[in-house]
């Protein structure tokens, strides 16, 4: 997940050029820069961002360790990925966390943030499923 998130922002920075660009059906592309977490929250208060995303992904890899089947072990995972690689943009890329695919109506995203969405979405389901999705806690 890391690699192919890291890959995808390197590969949109170097060769898509400024402005909108239409992929296919709603999907576009357009760079953006995102110094906050989710829907721009913390936005230009790039520290506490960090300190922010690092405290929940301790939380979500001490929760991995306890999953109690493969699909909760898939979903923490799939969050916690997306959340190391979009800390990883905010470490060492100036302007926060690269952003590209659009959708109308929506905030602009990455496949980190597709990974954190999808294994949230996951965890809703299998809670719903009332299956068991961590050790020592009953759905």
């Amino acid at each position: 997940m890391i690699a192919a998130d890291q890959a995808t922002k390197a590969y949109v920075l170097a060769t898509v050029s400024p402005g909108q660009h239409h992929l296919f059906g709603p999907l576009g592309v357009r760079v953006g820069h995102n110094s906050g977490v989710g829907f721009s929250l913390l936005s230009g208060q790039s520290l506490a961002a960090i300190v922010v995303t690092s405290v929940l992904s301790a939380i979500v890899a001490f929760l991995a360790l306890l999953a109690r089947n493969r699909g909760a072990g898939l979903a923490l995972g799939l969050v916690l990925g997306g959340a190391l690689s979009n800390d990883a943009d905010r470490l060492v890329r100036s302007g926060g966390v690269v952003d590209f695919l659009t959708l109308p109506h929506w905030a602009t995203f990455n496949l980190a943030d597709t990974a954190i969405t999808l294994g949230a979405a996951i965890l809703v389901v299998l809670v719903a499923l009332r299956r068991p999705v961590l050790r020592g806690w009953a759905p």
